[in-house]
C-alpha cells in the first residue's frame, strides 16, 4: 500500500512537470504496477543485471500506461522526469532520516528500502509534493516571462497559426474537464466549430461566458523548441486588442 501511495504521487509530480492530463483510472493501474513491483525485494540472490534491467522496464511500463503519448520523444522526456521525481521524493526522505536519526536504509536487489514507520514515509512523500508544486510554480512564473510563442491550432483539417503570450493572469479552466484554457482572439479563427463548451471567465469588466472548443491538436513553438498541447481548450474572445499578439496561454499547459 506504500509504494501504491508514492507511485501515484510520483506520477502526480511528473504530471505536474511534464502537464500531462491526469487520468484517475490510469493513475492506478500505474501505481498498482508500482506496488508490485516493489515486493522483488523478497527475491534473494538476483544477478545485478537482470535487477537493474527489470527496474528499467518497470518504470518505462509505469510511464507508458500512466500517460497518453503522441511522439516518442514525450515518452523518453516523461520516464526521465519520473526518475528526477523519484529523485526528490528519496531526497526529502533521506534529509527527514538524517535530521531526525530515524531508521536505517536497506538494499537488496538494487532496490533503497528506508525503515520506516508508515506514518513517517507518508509525510516525507506528501512533503515532497508539496515541494515539488511550490518550486514548479514559481518555475512557471519567472521563466518564459514576457517571451511571445508561436501556437498553431488544427481542428478537422483546419488550422491557423497564432503568435501567443504567456499570461500570468489567465487561470481558466474547463469546468467539466478542469481542462487549462488558452483564450484567441476570435476573429482569427477562420474555420466553423461545431462542438462548443462554455467557459465562465471574471474580469474587470465584470463576469461572463466564453465559447470554447477542444482542438484536435495544437503544436506550441518557443525559443525552447516544440511541443504539443494535448489537455487545453480554446477560448474565443473579442477583448484582446494588442497588435503583437493573438493568444493569452495558461501557465498550465507549460511543461519543463
Amino acid at each position: 500500500m506504500l509504494n501504491f501511495l508514492l507511485t501515484f504521487l510520483l506520477l502526480e509530480i511528473t504530471a505536474k512537470l511534464t502537464k500531462k492530463r491526469v487520468v484517475g483510472v490510469r493513475f492506478v493501474f500505474s501505481s498498482v504496477i508500482g506496488a508490485a513491483y516493489s515486493l522483488i525485494i523478497f527475491c534473494d540472490g538476483m544477478n545485478e543485471a537482470v535487477s537493474a534491467l527489470l527496474k528499467i522496464a518497470s518504470s518505462l511500463v509505469i510511464v507508458a500506461v500512466a500517460f497518453s503519448f503522441h511522439r516518442l520523444t514525450q515518452y523518453i522526456k516523461s520516464v526521465l522526469i519520473f526518475y528526477f521525481s523519484s529523485i526528490i521524493i528519496l531526497g526529502v526522505t533521506a534529509a527527514v532520516c538524517f535530521v531526525f536519526k530515524l531508521g536505517f536504509v536497506a538494499v537488496n536487489n538494487s532496490v533503497l528500502y528506508f525503515d520506516l514507520s508508515a506514518g513517517v514515509i507518508i509525510v516525507c512523500a506528501l512533503s515532497a509534493y508539496l515541494l515539488s508544486c511550490i518550486v514548479i510554480g514559481i518555475y512557471d512564473r519567472v521563466l518564459s516571462k514576457k517571451e511571445i510563442y508561436t501556437l498553431k491550432i488544427e481542428y478537422k483539417g483546419n488550422s491557423v497559426t497564432l503568435l501567443a503570450f504567456l499570461d500570468s493572469g489567465n487561470n481558466l479552466r474547463e469546468p467539466f474537464s478542469n481542462s487549462p484554457v488558452i483564450v484567441v482572439d476570435k476573429s482569427k479563427i477562420n474555420f466553423e466549430i461545431d462542438s462548443f463548451r462554455y467557459v465562465p471567465v471574471k474580469s474587470v469588466n465584470g463576469n461572463g461566458l466564453l465559447t470554447a472548443f477542444k482542438p484536435d491538436k495544437m503544436i506550441l513553438k518557443s525559443s525552447k523548441g516544440e511541443e504539443i498541447i494535448e489537455n487545453a481548450y480554446v477560448a474565443l474572445s473579442d477583448n484582446i486588442e494588442n497588435e503583437s499578439y493573438s493568444a493569452l496561454l495558461s501557465y498550465n499547459i507549460l511543461s519543463v
